[in-house]
């Protein structure tokens, strides 16, 4: 029987910009994680709860955990906000090179009984770290040949806690193979186990990234940190990557995920191809680290996507139409192999093999000039899943390495209007128009946004913008799925003709 305690729901905290961009300057400033504002809604349920649970209001919530005193609230807040969401396997190439090269390598350059030390850093709930030590024992056998450590550690005391506990269950699984969950975890309940051998290689620990790391991150071969520095901010980034780099022994080995690409960021690591997949090894630096800076540049045609921009599309009042994100449409050019595995992917994306995909997309060079393009196809996937921060994150990235990518700012800015935030959504598509002026999409979903922001005459104009556009295609063309001839009716009903 529910009690009035049991059906409390605290009141809603709603921020203004300013408030928001000082506390996610708390947040970014203690856990690195820089909240975009698609996360907006999220900060401020965890601020709901938190500020109920403690009697206050906003402003002496504010107060307490900006001062040393409330560091310990701060984490509670960070907790809340992180997304911690991971799987086993997340990147199956990765893992490939690392048993079928990347081991056997360490194990023959170490002296005989000194141990391969790796680090899951930002481990989560722990997925990372029980796949690399499923992967150790799937290269080396039960009877370990070679003594392996592995050090996993996270931000977060609550997803230690389950990483700890070792039971996983659902979406999290999906990558393990019926042979592996047979050999390396026990059946209780609706899940799974991991079982003692693999936990044996395993030691979790909570360690804040921005902080002092201890002389245990010292000397590691291997690091893992896979999906955490993509939402930092680039100078927290760049200050973490040389800090890792000072962690590695000479040849020592960096695994990012594919969006954390070192292309503007630092260049102590080569990038070397191990089985198909891409990782970052130790080089040597001059007295004083020389990095890149971030440099704008007008993409070459090659590199350009084409004109026909994707889109969100608005569904009439009559139509059962579903909005749709939009896709990231690549031509391969004739004798490009990269420029062919990009197009390969969008086309597997479109037939619905996503993992398919994600995988051939992670074997483009990190420092390929179609980089960026792969990025905001990834930034697509996401978005479709409905995992909108990272797909904000990808896209984000993508601008990073190339300022000009209009179709980058399209998918930000229909992520922004699948949420509501007109004035972010306007922002976005008014530099994908700029970038992209002949899309009849991009003045599409523009006037969109400007009718449900309020401002009627910047949306007829837009409105009548995208009608010129749609008179080059015919009503059967499709544009990214949808048919012209439907825009058309769309875009006239608003201009009441």
């Amino acid at each position: 029987m529910s009690t009035a305690h049991d059906l409390f729901v605290p009141p809603p905290v709603r921020l203004s910009q300013e408030a928001f961009d000082r506390l996610r300057t708390l947040l970014a400033d203690y856990s690195g994680v820089y909240l975009d504002t698609a996360q907006q809604r999220v900060l401020e349920a965890g601020l709901s709860q938190r500020i109920a649970a403690l009697g206050e209001t906003l402003a002496a919530y504010e107060q307490r955990i900006s001062v040393p005193a409330g560091r310990n609230e701060l984490h509670r807040l960070a907790e809340m906000v992180v997304n911690h969401e991971t799987f086993f396997f997340r990147n199956a190439p990765q893992m490939r090179a690392l048993r079928e090269i990347l081991l056997l390598e360490l194990h023959h350059r170490k002296p005989p009984g000194e141990p391969i030390r790796i680090w899951s850093a930002g481990c989560a709930t722990g997925e990372e770290a029980y796949s690399l030590a499923i992967t150790v024992l799937e290269t080396f056998g039960l009877a370990i040949v070679r003594p392996v450590e592995i050090w996993a550690t996270d931000l977060s005391a609550l997803a230690l806690e389950k990483a700890r506990a070792g039971f996983y269950r659902g979406r999290s699984l999906n990558n393990v193979t019926p042979a592996l969950l047979n050999r390396y975890f026990v059946r209780q309940g609706d899940g799974f186990l991991v079982s003692d051998a693999v936990r044996a290689l395993v030691r979790f620990e909570q360690l804040n990234l921005l902080e002092a790391f201890p002389p245990t991150a010292y000397g590691v071969d291997v690091i893992f940190c896979q999906n955490v520095t993509i939402y930092f901010r680039p100078e927290t980034r760049r200050s973490l990557i040389e800090r890792f780099h000072r962690c590695l022994p000479e040849h020592g080995l960096l695994f990012l995920g594919f969006s954390e690409t070192l292309w503007n960021v630092f260049d102590g690591f080569r990038s070397r191809e191990v089985s198909g997949a891409y990782v970052y090894q130790k080089v040597d630096l001059p007295d004083r680290l020389v990095q890149h800076r971030p440099t704008r540049r007008r993409p070459s045609p090659a590199e350009q996507p084409r004109r026909r921009a994707p889109s969100v599309v608005e569904a009439s009042p009559n139509s059962s139409r579903k909005p749709q994100l939009p896709v990231v449409s690549i031509t391969p050019q004739a004798g490009d192999e990269e420029s062919s595995r990009v197009g390969q992917a969008q086309a597997m994306i479109d037939a619905g093999k996503i993992d398919e995909a994600m995988n051939l997309l992670r074997s483009i060079r990190p420092n390929s000039p179609l980089t960026p393009h792969a990025l905001v196809l990834v930034a697509r996937v996401h978005a479709d899943r409905g995992e909108l921060d990272l797909a904000i994150a990808e896209a984000r990235r993508a601008l990073e390495i190339d300022a000009l990518r209009g179709d980058a700012y399209l998918l930000i800015g229909t992520i922004y209007a699948r949420q509501g935030q007109w004035h972010e959504a306007i922002q976005a598509l008014e530099r994908a128009r700029y970038l992209d002026p002949d899309a009849a999409l991009v003045s599409y979903h523009l006037a969109l946004a400007y009718r449900q922001a309020g401002k009627p005459e910047q949306a007829m104009r837009e409105f009548r913008s995208a009608l010129n556009k749609l008179a080059a295609y015919r009503p059967e063309d499709l544009l990214e799925g949808v048919e012209v001839g439907w825009l058309r009716a769309t875009c006239e009903q608003h201009l009441g003709m």
